[in-house]
């Protein structure tokens, strides 16, 4: 007898996986509990790299059904999506996709459109990409200084490296500025 898994993925802590949940019984399908898998892992990171999509996958038999709510659930890389649906596919395995025209990816016309969305969503993140990087090269460009502030200012940096010449240990100082011994040492090289 087939059953029917919902993986249901979010990438951050913030972010909660009941809207799929929701999604999934709104269109229809009853899934056991025992059959849903949730994790929190960016789409980035392959399908068969994520703990639970992984686990959800050793427990397919053949004519199960996976359903996700979005091709994004499945990742944001065209290749990756593609061999993971492949996988599937040759494991008899459905994948039913809640937000394309086209359910059912592992049919003909299904694989077609997944194929679209998939090249779709890379584009979109690809985009993303390209748009963060070039934010960051424009704050640089503007003098504005991206990431985590300086744990030490240029005349603690001057001192500790007088203190350092002086006999003084990268230990001894990090305790008397508050900061890591790694910090006073990388601080050090820096000004090198």
């Amino acid at each position: 007898m087939s059953k029917t898994f919902l993986y249901a993925r979010v990438s951050t802590s913030d972010q909660t996986t009941a809207n799929q949940l929701l999604q999934a019984e709104k269109a229809g399908y009853v899934i056991a509990q025992r059959h849903v898998y949730e994790e929190t892992i960016s789409g980035t990171v392959a399908a068969m790299d994520r703990p639970q999509f992984a686990r959800l996958v050793g427990k397919l038999d053949e004519g199960d059904k996976l359903v996700v709510t979005k091709l994004d659930r499945l990742g944001r890389n065209a290749r990756d999506i593609d061999a993971t649906v492949a996988m599937l596919r040759d494991m008899k395995v459905s994948v039913i996709v809640l937000d394309l025209p086209v359910m059912e990816v592992t049919s003909a016309a299904g694989d077609l459109v997944m194929r679209m969305f998939a090249a779709f969503a890379q584009f979109e993140r690809d985009q993303l990409v390209e748009r963060t990087h070039a934010g960051l090269a424009r704050a640089r460009d503007e003098g504005k200084i991206a990431g985590r502030p300086a744990k030490l200012t240029a005349t603690q940096i001057t001192d500790i490296k007088a203190k350092l010449d002086a006999g003084a240990t990268a230990r001894g100082l990090a305790k008397e500025y508050g900061v890591s011994h790694p910090t006073i040492s990388k601080a050090v090289k820096a000004e090198a």
